[in-house]
């Protein structure tokens, strides 16, 4: 609610001048902090301190020496360059520190290493040293390492420690400006532990202050599901800073309230109101990355708060932001500069246009309510135009878990303002709409089985009462981007009992294009907006059996209208005209950048919109079909879509696993996705079970609910084929192709000509489409080090033998590329 009213109601009540009162009260609040925390924070002549790197620390079991706990020990990898060509140079350094035993004091210290790029991993002195950071890590996986006696140290006894109040920090570089100069390194010296122990000192003090006592957030904290803190004795919602954090978060709550009794004097109510709930959220910016749970990317090298993740965890080495000088205006300017466009936005800054149709809302009518989804006892039937929600997802993340952690810093500067929102302690997680097993323990049943029926129930309520509420002519949307099947199906099944038809769908890319197509790891980048509409209370029941021809229709018939670089949506289907083209809703998407995994998805939409149109579907036994057959069925339709495409020819003769690994790729972009996604695919192209994938095959390793596609060389050890042509059996395409790899790895272009040519692979021309096949699905990477080693070596090889060049056909993407491997044939 609170973000609402800065994003949508102040912008429209106040306009563009309320930013010169935000900015005038941010830059009093930084002057007050600074005044009041600067001898906390000394630095030596000639130098702006920009930030501390700490490291959370145990004492070794063995040896009784203080250990730093850090999983690298980079401090900035930032290449700036110089030049044109061969004369282009690098000016930037890199830093790094490393870790030097002194067992004689029971700690390690630290020596500054600054240089150039040497490897990927490594920073190469002035002097000619080469150091890698990554080799002299003292924790990994949770477990430690002793820099003094080599002893390792369990995860078990780090928690121990923690839990008994033994975890400590230790200051270990401190980044600095001169000037207008660029960012550098210091080894920590006396001065930083000056203001570090008066700092210390004075909250000690400070603790019999009540007035100063009630700043801190001293609520116990939720044991949740999210929390991965607990382990680690972080019992407090002011645990989880370090002390001159938690000092200069205080110190802007006590400034804040100040500035919220002064503004009483100068403004009304209501815009006192605004200010205060800007610098609010300034303050909830700077706990984000002021805190144990913030880090470091090095390649900024820029600050990553608490909130980047769907979880609570500690982070062994963490950032501290100078709070004197820096961390207030830098976060004001991270979190408020954008109030000018949001005016632009709503219309309010003169000569702007805004969102069309906004100026016929009166700001004065803007209700944002705080209320639970499944009780909207405030808005009478059939009275809304348009609704617009994100439904949450079962366990996906814990919301109010997640929120407690600024709630209870807002409530110290809002809590008498908005008196209605901050009653509780901490945020309300019984009326939330998320499957949280944590509220379900000891309940005598399975805690993640009641909690899903929790999840499902508030669902199904929340849709009825937006049925309710909605007019009979009314939209909703709603967003989704959840990959999982079983979550279209829930979220299927709820609108559909509700009420609801699904009459249009959406895809929207809402991710940045430089983070996709990573290829290890299979993400979602676009979200899909289901249009629904009341369905026809007279609505009929149909047979799946009926349904089906109709569904697949929807997808690959003719049925959308190009003409002039213009769609338009066909109520039937029309024969193309000389004038006109007729695409399926398939290749609409497509034409419209939606691919890979974001093709299923978005072709969900279109099959949802044939199936929610009836009340009931049944099979021919009379049993009720749910959404996910739907689904099954649209997998299916597109499977066979794209691998047609793919192939380009008659798909005759490619057997079931070989069509499944390329239509891997294809889908998924990465080596590394769901397992449940590997079964709904093979389920899809069918001809064999899931479980061949991993143990016949050997195509997968899967755990914890993932899979990741073996390389050649794995699926050799594993003896999943033979690279003997005398023993070698074409059972499966994409072991011939697994095996030309693994040899040419092995032992170059020669021994992978004689294989082909005694295994008859050569003149297969099966094989070769199944080689032309790969080099178009398996993603393609600029960065020859990071390049999959399939790719790579297909390209190898079509670059070195006319026997495959001349049957496989390759695309201007790999044409690009071609010139920019290192090529050694033999």
């Amino acid at each position: 609610v609170v973000t609402m009213k800065a994003a949508m109601e102040y912008p429209l009540k106040f306009g563009p001048d309320l930013q010169e009162d935000i900015d005038k009260w941010v830059q009093w609040v930084g002057d007050e902090a600074e005044k009041r925390l600067a001898e906390f924070f000394p630095s030596l002549p000639g130098e702006t301190v920009q930030n501390y790197l700490w490291a959370h620390t145990v004492v070794c079991p063995n040896c009784q020496s203080v250990v730093p706990l850090s999983p690298n020990w980079w401090l900035s990898k930032t290449s700036n360059y110089a030049g044109k060509g061969k004369e282009r140079k690098v000016t930037s350094d890199w830093y790094a520190v490393k870790p030097i035993p002194n067992p004689e004091q029971k700690r390690v210290d630290f020596e500054l290493i600054k240089g150039k790029k040497g490897k990927p991993t490594t920073i190469i002195t002035d002097t000619g040293e080469e150091y890698d950071p990554d080799t002299t890590t003292t924790i990994g996986r949770g477990v430690g390492k002793c820099p003094n006696c080599g002893n390792v140290i369990d995860d078990e006894v780090i928690k121990s420690q923690a839990q008994t109040g033994n975890f400590g920090h230790k200051l270990y570089a401190v980044a600095y400006k001169k000037g207008k100069g660029s960012l550098e390194f210091r080894i920590p010296e006396s001065i930083d532990f000056d203001g570090i122990d008066k700092a210390e000192n004075y909250i000690k003090n400070k603790k019999l202050d009540f007035d100063w006592n009630r700043l801190l957030p001293s609520e116990e904290r939720f044991d949740g599901y999210s929390d991965r803190c607990i382990a680690y004795g972080l019992n407090k919602n002011s645990d989880y800073f370090n002390p001159r954090q938690l000092l200069t978060l205080v110190t802007y709550v006590e400034i804040i309230n100040e500035a919220k009794v002064l503004m009483q004097a100068e403004y009304e109510w209501e815009k006192v109101e605004a200010i205060i709930t800007y610098l609010a959220l300034v303050l909830d910016r700077c706990v984000d990355v002021n805190c144990r749970l913030a880090h470091v990317n090095t390649m900024g090298p820029k600050i990553e708060g608490a909130s980047g993740q769907h979880a609570l965890n500690l982070i062994w080495n963490y950032p501290e932001v100078n709070g004197s000088s820096r961390l207030w205006l830098w976060c004001a300017e991270k979190s408020i500069s954008d109030y000018i466009k949001l005016c632009e936005l709503f219309g309010t800054k003169p000569h702007s246009t805004g969102l069309p149709g906004i100026e016929k809302y009166d700001p004065k009518t803007i209700q944002i309510n705080s209320a639970s989804a499944d009780s909207l006892y405030h808005i009478t039937d059939n009275s809304v135009d348009a609704i617009i929600t994100d439904p949450p997802y079962y366990a996906t993340i814990q919301y109010a878990e997640l929120s407690d952690f600024f709630y209870v810093w807002q409530k110290r500067t809002l809590g008498d303002i908005f008196p209605d929102l901050f009653f509780n302690e901490l945020t309300d997680k019984d009326r939330e709409a998320v499957a949280n097993p944590s509220r379900f323990r000891n309940m005598g049943e399975n805690p993640e089985k009641l909690a899903n029926q929790d999840y499902e129930a508030k669902m199904a309520l929340a849709f009825g009462e937006y049925y309710r509420v909605l007019r009979p002519d009314g939209v909703m949307t709603v967003q989704f981007n959840h990959k999982e099947s079983g979550a279209w199906d829930v979220l299927a099944k709820s609108l559909i009992d509700a009420g609801f038809e699904i009459t249009a769908s959406w895809a929207v890319s809402t991710e940045n294009p430089q983070n996709l197509h990573q290829a290890q790891k299979n993400s979602v980048s676009s979200t899909v907006l289901l249009v629904c509409r009341k369905r026809d209370p007279n609505a009929s029941q149909a047979w799946w059996d009926d349904l089906r021809t109709e569904l697949t229709e929807a997808l690959i018939g003719k049925t959308i209208k190009r003409s002039d670089g213009k769609y338009y949506p066909l109520p039937t289907q029309k024969k193309s005209q000389e004038d006109e083209e007729y695409i399926s809703k398939l290749e609409w998407l497509e034409e419209n950048g939606i691919e890979g995994i974001n093709l299923y998805l978005s072709a969900f939409g279109p099959a949802l919109n044939v199936f929610s149109r009836y009340q009931t579907i049944l099979d021919s036994s009379g049993e009720e079909v749910r959404p996910e057959k739907a689904f099954q069925e649209t997998r299916k339709a597109i499977a066979n879509y794209r691998f047609r495409k793919l192939v380009e020819t008659d798909t005759s003769g490619f057997d079931p696993l070989t069509q499944w690994y390329l239509l891997a790729w294809d889908a998924f972009g990465a080596r590394e996705f769901p397992f449940d996604e590997a079964r709904q695919l093979a389920l899809a192209v069918g001809g064999f079970n899931v479980s061949d994938l991993v143990k016949t095959s050997k195509l997968i390793d899967s755990a914890s609910g993932t899979c990741k596609l073996l390389t050649p060389q794995q699926r050799l050890k594993k003896r999943a084929f033979s690279v003997n042509p005398s023993e070698f059996s074409l059972t499966y395409l994409v072991d011939g192709l697994h095996a030309i790899i693994a040899i040419y790895e092995e032992e170059g272009v020669t021994p992978v000509r004689r294989f082909m040519e005694v295994t008859g692979l050569v003149s297969n021309d099966l094989f070769m489409r199944t080689i032309e096949v790969a080099l178009k699905v398996i993603p393609c990477i600029k960065d020859e080090k990071k390049c999959l080693i399939e790719q790579k070596v297909l390209l190898d090889l079509w670059l070195a033998m006319d026997e495959i060049k001349g049957k496989v056909k390759i695309y201007d993407q790999l044409e690009l590329q071609l010139g920019q491997l290192s090529l050694n044939f033999e």
